[in-house]
């Protein structure tokens, strides 16, 4: 269960360096095809944090293509979690924790976010057997079956409402919208296991999440079971009992995504998703996101969400490194 608390800073005493605390914000406008993103990483124990924020507003394959980038790495980290204030212009305060927040963006080229992010669910605890039926008994098996290891010692993801302002390169842009953000916090170098974070919205009313570690050795569509994630339905939330999805990828890129879920009352769903806008993430060194909004279907049902696609670079140059008498690359 998720209260207050875990809106505060969760290292131990002696955590180490690599322990972050982390924050993900999406900021879509599905009528414009235009996403903005938010990212916050803070490691308490050295006192520095890093601030990201994305617009995306095409499908690409480099950051040169997005409308808006800004990066800071080695800010001070804020003396609350709650009450985020950075030298970038991004304030994000809790002012309701866990459920509500307010994020004030102010950047260079015209460009700012205005929004509150209003969960309308209780967050969603992926190591609470209350919430998730897949949940680990001890600690070994949580960690084991989190979908990212030891990064998610503590995490949940919370569906919500964002309404406010979007403004790009002085175009301002109205939001009012569903998607989901999440909060981790553990023992996380720099670099991310190989995972997907996925989201589906139809209206208010109706919403999937799920995650799931990924095989970068297994061949193209392979089936990848679900770790953990519910169904939103009509302000009710069910965990998903059962679930797994194959993708289709062009390069980094996601082409197509085929879900099946099962959630606690024994309801079917099956999700289909082709990309709208996206581009490469590099939340860390050690990683590659490809983050998209993505269109879903569900039956005659279409909708939007925010899909975060992760591979760890060590593993890619493992399978794909090349020596200087190696022959070229085919296209």
């Amino acid at each position: 269960m998720i209260t207050a608390d875990e809106l505060k800073y969760q290292n131990p005493p002696g955590a180490g360096y690599e322990w972050a605390e982390t924050y993900f914000f999406p900021v879509p406008v599905p009528e414009e095809h235009l996403l903005a993103h938010v990212y916050v990483v803070v490691r308490p124990e050295l006192g520095v944090m890093t601030n990201e924020v994305y617009v995306y507003g095409s499908l690409t394959d480099t950051r040169s293509e997005l409308l808006h980038y800004n990066v800071r790495n080695h800010l001070p980290a804020p003396v609350e979690w709650a009450k985020l204030d950075s030298p970038m212009g991004l304030k994000i305060t809790a002012h309701t924790p866990p459920r509500d927040y307010r994020i004030d963006y102010v950047g260079t080229d015209g460009t700012e976010i205005h929004v509150d992010w209003n969960g309308v669910m209780e967050p969603f605890d992926i190591h609470d057997p209350a919430h998730s039926p897949r949940a680990g008994r001890t600690e070994e098996e949580r960690l084991a079956n989190s979908s990212s290891g030891s990064a998610y010692k503590g995490h949940f993801d919370m569906t919500g409402r964002i309404t406010g302002t979007l403004t790009i390169r002085g175009r301002e842009f109205r939001v009012d919208c569903i998607e989901r953000m999440d909060r981790s916090w553990g023992p996380r170098p720099e670099g991310i296991q190989a995972m997907n974070s996925i989201n589906a919205n139809f209206g208010d009313d109706l919403a999937f999440h799920f995650r799931a570690p990924r095989d970068l050795t297994a061949p193209g569509r392979a089936r990848t079971e679900v770790a953990h994630g519910y169904v939103f339905d009509n302000g009710e939330v069910y965990g998903v009992v059962e679930g797994h999805y194959t993708a289709n990828r062009f390069g980094g890129m996601l082409a197509t995504l085929e879900a099946e879920l099962t959630d606690t009352r024994g309801r079917h769903f099956h999700l289909h998703a082709s990309p709208d806008v996206g581009a490469p993430w590099y939340a860390y060194p050690g990683s590659i996101c490809w983050n998209s909004m993505m269109k879903w279907t569900l039956g005659e049902a279409v909708g939007y969400g925010v899909v975060m696609d992760n591979t760890s670079i060590d593993t890619l140059v493992a399978a794909h490194g090349r020596w200087p008498a190696d022959g070229p690359r085919l296209f």
